[in-house]
């Protein structure tokens, strides 16, 4: 019998990759923007705090799929992390040490919502 497999619908994916997208090129015209007013700080953490993550994040995306959901679940809400990362940098390494709580998250999804709620969401997200 062959195992079922998990993996993130692909318009969420494209979506993920658009918004991270958007927030790189942001972040990069926002670095050049104070780079000509001699404030070089945000260009030269440009690899550290934009580059890297995206890399992740790519990373994430290009992941085969999972034995199970809660993989799935898991890969999304640190694709979700990672977003946040990009997207408000003021917060990046807060939410940087917050991936254990994503996934405890994760873990309470999967233990305490109703079945009915949960199987629900996941139709919607997994496939």
């Amino acid at each position: 019998m062959k195992d079922k497999r998990f993996f993130l619908r692909p318009l969420l994916l494209r979506g993920i990759i658009v918004s991270a997208s958007v927030l790189v090129l942001a972040r990069l015209g926002l670095s050049v923007e104070k780079l000509v007013d001699c404030k070089p700080d945000d260009f030269l953490a440009f690899p550290l705090t934009v580059v890297l993550p995206f890399a992740a994040l790519f990373f994430l995306v290009r992941m085969r799929s999972t034995r199970t959901s809660e993989g799935a679940l898991m890969r999304l809400a640190a694709l979700a992390l990672i977003l946040m990362i990009l997207g408000v940098p003021n917060l990046a390494l807060h939410l940087a040490l917050g991936f254990p709580i994503a996934f405890l998250v994760v873990e309470l999804f999967e233990t305490r919502i109703p079945a009915s709620l949960r199987d629900a969401i996941k139709r919607r997200l997994i496939v």
